[in-house]
């Protein structure tokens, strides 16, 4: 079995603390990543989601080398990313790229786009400026534009030609991973659906590796052949993308599922319920993360005394992934099955709905 493209093992990322109201006083510090592990093969896409705040942009910034971790340890190929000194090597630059989520920001607005898409080329490859134009020129075509867009600035382009010329820019150096960070959140939907389709084909064309940082899991499900789930600096599951999307063994992954609009009405009334009973007490993550508890607990309607003491182990999955919980150790023991499996109400809302579409005659 071939090693991994990209390692990421026990990374923990601290931010210090800074003043407090008073001079003489000093807040404590911010755990933005804990212990999280993942892999990513070559050639495949990755989505770290999670909703804002539980630490999916800090370790992609660890992952382009933007900050050095505290711990753990990431490697990627024959690279030891953890172990760069200062300087981070030119060729390390090259083997990884990234696509923000503005791309108004991305870009300068003081050079036309050919400059923009050519400044890498000059840098990686020793282009001289004819030849850095025509590769730019073809990378333009590559997703989607056309060369006599060259010679224009970035504000005479939408927002979904912008996200295009910033992906044109990150292949340039035909990089082994591509790290996005939430890509499509700042589109309309009409355009995230024609950028996701060309990040598909590109990968296609290329074998670049996507590490996808999102929040919209239904975006993530369509892209991705594996999910990481991220909760308030935990990772606390992971798996094939439609085993978790289907059969969510984490109660925070089910909340995350249910929070996605269905435009059946029947399904609707089943998430609806789902959501409320799984999103009671708390609205969001409270605090700083804690160290050696788990961080769903107090918003989890299926929260054990153990879970506000320690951090899970992982668990093996029926299909396949890793979870942290203690519902498959303690209490109801899942052993890796799917939290759907406990009593709740919105399953057996789900249950009544499905009975009656069978019971229903044929129209």
């Amino acid at each position: 079995m071939s090693e991994p493209l990209l390692h990421v093992d026990d990374l923990t990322i601290v931010f210090p603390g800074g003043r407090g109201a008073l001079p003489w006083q000093k807040l404590p510090d911010v755990r933005a990543v804990q212990h999280a592990s993942l892999v990513i093969d070559a050639g495949d896409t990755l989505g770290l989601v999670g909703e804002s705040g539980s630490g999916k942009t800090t370790l992609g910034r660890a992952v382009l080398r933007f900050l050095q971790p505290d711990s753990g340890s990431i490697r990627l190929g024959d690279f030891d990313v953890t172990g760069f000194g200062r300087r981070v090597p030119t060729a390390y630059r090259k083997s990884v790229q990234v696509v923000f989520q503005d791309p108004v920001g991305s870009l300068n607005p003081s050079m036309v786009v050919g400059a923009i898409i050519a400044e890498p080329l000059r840098i990686h490859f020793d282009m001289n400026a004819g030849a850095a134009r025509n590769r730019a020129g073809e990378l333009l075509e590559q997703v989607g534009l056309q060369r006599h867009h060259l010679d224009r600035y970035p504000h005479e382009f939408s927002g979904g030609q912008r996200q295009r010329i910033a992906v044109a820019r990150a292949l340039a150096t035909e990089p082994d991973l591509l790290v996005l960070d939430e890509p499509v959140s700042a589109l309309d939907v009409s355009t995230q659906s024609q950028v996701i389709n060309l990040l598909e084909r590109l990968q296609r064309e290329t074998g670049t590796a996507y590490l996808l940082i999102a929040h919209d899991l239904a975006v993530v499900r369509h892209t991705c052949h594996r999910i990481a789930v991220m909760y308030h600096s935990r990772i606390v599951e992971l798996g094939d993308a439609d085993d978790i999307c289907e059969r969510p063994t984490h109660p925070y992954t089910d909340l995350l599922l249910a929070s996605i609009p269905d435009p059946d009405p029947a399904v609707q009334k089943v998430k609806s319920q789902r959501r409320r009973e799984l999103a009671q007490g708390i609205a969001g993550a409270s605090g700083r993360a804690p160290a050696d508890s788990c961080p769903f607990a107090e918003r989890c309607p299926h929260a054990l005394d153990v879970c506000r003491e320690s951090f899970p182990e992982p668990v093996a999955t029926a299909a396949g992934g890793t979870v942290w919980c203690h519902l498959h150790t303690s209490g109801p023991q899942l052993g890796g099955r799917p939290v759907s499996e406990l009593s709740t109400r919105s399953n057996a809302v789900r249950d009544a709905v499905a009975r009656e579409a069978v019971a229903a005659p044929d129209v």
